[in-house]
C-alpha cells in the first residue's frame, strides 16, 4: 500500500513538473508580449514636456466658450444702443408735395348782337407741406432709465458669468496639470518596479529549473511581476486621461498621436 502511494505521489510530482514547465514557457511568451506594449506607449508619455501653466490659461481664454460669451455681450450691447435711441420713436416728421396745372375756361356774353367771348387761362402751381408731431407715451418715458439700466445689468451679468467660467476652467486646468506631473513621476517609478519584478521573475524561472527555488517562490515572483504590470497600466491610463482632459480644457496640444 505504501509503495502504491509512493508511485502515485511520484506521478503527481511529474505532472506538476510538466505543468510548471509548460507554464514557464507560456509565461515567458506572455512576459515578452507585455514589454513591447509597454514600450510603445510609455515612450510617448515619458516624452511629455508640459509648457508653463500660463500657456494653458491663455488657451482657455481663447476657447469657444469665451467666444460664445463675447458674442452674447456684443448682442446685448447692440440692444443697449437701440434702447438709448428709442426716444426717436416719439417724434414723427411728415412732408407732402403736390404739382399741377390750374386751368379756367370762361364764356362772356357782351350783348345780343355780339358773339360769345371765350377765354381760357391756365397756370402751373406747386404745393409744399411739412411739419412734425410729437407723441410721448408716459409709461415708456418714465421707464426709459430702468430699461437702460436693466440692459446694462445684463451685460455685467454676462461679463461676470464669463469670468466665473474662466476661473472654474483654471481650477480644472491646475488640477489636471498637477496630476500629469504626479503621474509622470509615478510612471518612472512604475517602469523601474516592473523592470525589477520582471528581472526577478526571470531569475526565479532559472532558479526553479536548476532546483534552487520552489514552485511557491516562482509563483510569488510571478505575482509580483503581474502586480507591477497592472500598476504600470493603471498609471499609464490615468496619465493619458489627464493629458487628454488638459488638452480639452485648454485647447493646447501636448502630445502627437
Amino acid at each position: 500500500m505504501k509503495k502504491v502511494r509512493d508511485l502515485l505521489f511520484a506521478a503527481f510530482c511529474n505532472i506538476i513538473s510538466l505543468f510548471i514547465v509548460f507554464n514557464l514557457i507560456s509565461t515567458k511568451s506572455y512576459s515578452q508580449e507585455m514589454v513591447p506594449v509597454m514600450d510603445t506607449t510609455v515612450t510617448s508619455l515619458l516624452g511629455v514636456d508640459l509648457p508653463p501653466l500660463q500657456v494653458f490659461f491663455d488657451g482657455a481664454r481663447n476657447s469657444a466658450m469665451v467666444e460664445f460669451y463675447n458674442y452674447r455681450m456684443e448682442g446685448q450691447e447692440l440692444t443697449l444702443k437701440t434702447e438709448k435711441r428709442k426716444w426717436q420713436e416719439y417724434v414723427n416728421f411728415f412732408a407732402t408735395y403736390q404739382y399741377g396745372i390750374m386751368a379756367m375756361n370762361t364764356n362772356t356774353d357782351i350783348g345780343f348782337n355780339y358773339p360769345l367771348v371765350n377765354q381760357y387761362t391756365s397756370s402751373e402751381q406747386s404745393w409744399y407741406n411739412f411739419g412734425a408731431s410729437i407723441r410721448v407715451p408716459l409709461d415708456q418715458l418714465f421707464d426709459r432709465r430702468n430699461r437702460i439700466r436693466r440692459q446694462q445689468l445684463k451685460i455685467l451679468e454676462t461679463t461676470k458669468e464669463r469670468e466665473l467660467w474662466y476661473d472654474e476652467q483654471k481650477f480644472r486646468i491646475i488640477e489636471e496639470y498637477t496630476k500629469v506631473l504626479e503621474m509622470s513621476n509615478n510612471l518612472k517609478y512604475a517602469i523601474e518596479m516592473f523592470s525589477l519584478a520582471d528581472a526577478q521573475y526571470i531569475v526565479a524561472q532559472k532558479d526553479y529549473i536548476i532546483g534552487s527555488t520552489s514552485a511557491q517562490g516562482l509563483n510569488n515572483a510571478k505575482g509580483q511581476q503581474v502586480q507591477a504590470f497592472l500598476q504600470l497600466e493603471r498609471i499609464k491610463a490615468e496619465l493619458t486621461a489627464s493629458i487628454l482632459k488638459l488638452e480639452v480644457l485648454s485647447g493646447v496640444k501636448i502630445i502627437n498621436r
